[in-house]
């Protein structure tokens, strides 16, 4: 057996994604500064896209500043393609869904589906000893767990929390005890500014922005009616693909009183809308669950989409959530994350939901889609 005598321990060596952004390469600056050898890696998610496309430019933009910021730390890099396994788990997924009258985020798929399980398997074969990202979310305790970044507007648990822990084990994330404003600072420091770009909030795969037209492109026009709550019609739609549950834009008025999307059946067709309390949800059912700690007895709350706020509420088993005070807006599809303060205990996605009746001390107790 070969012995390691002291001042000769192994180099730690990281995979670090790189999109070209501020965060993924401040990340790996920190990394080298505290020792390890760090390289970095890009997927190339549109390959297979036509040579012109807005997709193609736009994956040749991410690569060539990913590249700059590599050659400015001094650092290799290396590009991936992930066009295929993209294709599949993240845009064919997020279309189907939409086709099915649900509202999925595909940023939480793609990171549980495709980009880290993709980080993992390069790192095995480079013999890389850790993966890290841009991320901005903590990993406590022993083994480590998932929790909030310390700053928490920029707390990206949320879209994490679909990933394995056994993963997420293996994982760093550098920014987690960091502030936006003190990341764009260091970046501004290590000369970085005309490399990086700020990252971008909208959907990496829709231009503009404009899912409704980028689905009309793939599902087509799909006319339908909209319904009250008695099922009265309202007017038509052009595809169920247009509407999620606690849309309001688009509905008009009845005596008076906005109008919101209570819920989507794409079987029938059919949107439904009525005022906001006839959304009111008092449990969900999750699917799928991905499970990071014990729940605790107190202090728990659920986030329902990306950018919602953390409602009072409790798990039942692993498969339903129940809430402590009503919620609205609640779209099947989206992900459920289950918090003990700041530490992600459960998530999943919302497969059904269950009114709110504020007489009724058994919210959620009853399983429905």
């Amino acid at each position: 057996m070969t012995t390691v005598k002291k001042g000769q321990e192994k180099q730690q060596s990281a995979l670090v994604g790189l999109s070209g952004g501020v965060d993924s390469a401040v990340a790996a600056w920190l990394l080298l500064r505290q020792g390890f050898r760090v390289t970095g890696v890009t997927f190339d998610l549109w390959r297979a896209s036509e040579p012109g496309s807005t997709e193609s430019m736009r994956s040749r933009d991410v690569i060539f500043r990913a590249k700059a910021v590599a050659d400015r730390l001094g650092i290799e890099h290396v590009v991936v393609n992930g066009s295929e396994a993209f294709q599949q788990f993240v845009i064919d997924y997020f279309v189907d869904e939409y086709s099915r009258g649900r509202t999925p985020n595909p940023c939480v798929k793609c990171n549980s589906r495709l980009r880290f399980t993709l980080f993992s398997r390069i790192a095995r074969e480079m013999g890389v000893d850790r993966i890290a990202t841009g991320h901005y979310a903590r990993l406590t305790g022993e083994p480590p767990r998932l929790s909030r970044a310390a700053d928490r507007e920029k707390d990206q648990s949320y879209v994490l929390a679909e990933v394995s822990p056994t993963l997420l084990r293996h994982v760093l994330f550098p920014l987690g005890e960091l502030t936006k404003e003190a990341v764009r600072g260091m970046s501004r420091e290590i000369g970085l500014g005309e490399v990086v770009s700020e990252e971008s909030q909208e959907t990496c795969f829709i231009p503009d922005d404009d899912y409704r037209g980028f689905l009309r492109s793939k599902l087509g026009e799909r006319p339908g009616l909209i319904v009250d709550v008695a099922g009265e019609s309202l007017g038509m739609h052009s595809g169920t693909y247009n509407y999620t549950v606690g849309q309001r834009k688009g509905l008009g008025h009845a005596a008076g009183r906005p109008l919101y999307v209570v819920s989507v059946d794409s079987e029938r067709n059919v949107v439904v809308a009525g005022p906001e309390p006839a959304g009111s949800v008092g449990s969900v059912l999750i699917s799928n669950p991905v499970i990071h700690r014990p729940a605790v007895d107190t202090s728990t709350a659920v986030q329902l989409r990306s950018a919602g706020q953390p409602i009072p509420a409790r798990a039942v088993g692993h498969d339903i959530i129940v809430l402590q005070e009503p919620a609205t807006g609640v779209a099947p599809g989206q992900t459920a994350v289950l918090y003990g303060h700041d530490d992600v205990v459960l998530a999943g996605t919302i497969a059904g939901t269950r009114p709110w009746k504020a007489s009724d001390d058994s919210n959620g107790a009853a399983r429905t889609g």
